[in-house]
Formats: C-alpha cells, sequence, structure tokens
C-alpha cells in the first residue's frame, strides 16, 4: 500500500514554481528576441540603438504580465521534460520544440 501511495504522489508531481519560472523566462526571451533581432536588423542604421531598448521594456512588460499565470499552467501541466527543455534551450528555435505539441 506504501508503495502505491509513493508511486501515486510521484506521477502527481509538479515541477516547483522556481522551475516553471526559469524555464518559462529563458523560452520567453529567446523566442521574443529572436523575432526583435530580425526587426531590429530591418530598421535603418541610426534608428536601431533606440529600437532595441524599446523592445528590451517591451519584453520585460510582457513577460511580467503574463509571468504568473504562465507558472501555474507551467505546474499544472506536470511536463518536467518540457521545462527541463525550456531551461537547457540556447536558440528560439530550441525553445519553440519545447512547447511543441506532443504526437500521441
Amino acid at each position: 500500500m506504501v508503495l502505491v501511495v509513493a508511486l501515486l504522489a510521484a506521477a502527481c508531481s509538479r515541477p516547483s514554481a522556481k522551475d516553471c519560472e526559469e524555464g518559462l523566462r529563458n523560452w520567453f526571451t529567446l523566442v521574443f528576441w529572436e523575432k526583435a533581432e530580425t526587426e531590429i536588423a530591418a530598421a535603418p542604421p541610426e534608428q536601431r540603438e533606440a529600437l532595441r531598448a524599446a523592445k528590451t521594456k517591451e519584453k520585460d512588460t510582457q513577460l511580467e504580465g503574463g509571468l504568473h499565470l504562465a507558472i501555474n499552467q507551467c505546474r499544472g501541466a506536470r511536463d518536467h521534460d518540457g521545462v527541463k527543455c525550456m531551461k537547457a534551450a540556447t536558440t528560439g528555435a530550441q525553445a519553440r520544440k519545447c512547447r511543441a505539441p506532443k504526437d500521441e
């Protein structure tokens, strides 16, 4: 009986709020800057520094505005592998793969 309870508890475990936050911050930052860098590169050279500063503020505002809800959703999904993937990603493409729908 104790073994069954232990196995059920392990199956229902959730990623920590800290792990979810770290993974989500990394994921969002990578995906955001991938798009932003394209926009910045397309801007006239004399406007790029100001655009980069504006994009930095935009990223911070968007991230903080949705982070609490995203952490709750992350924990509820119980996807430890997805969280590890988001934390380890180093490019926007890698980050997007972490959140791709799972094949059934």
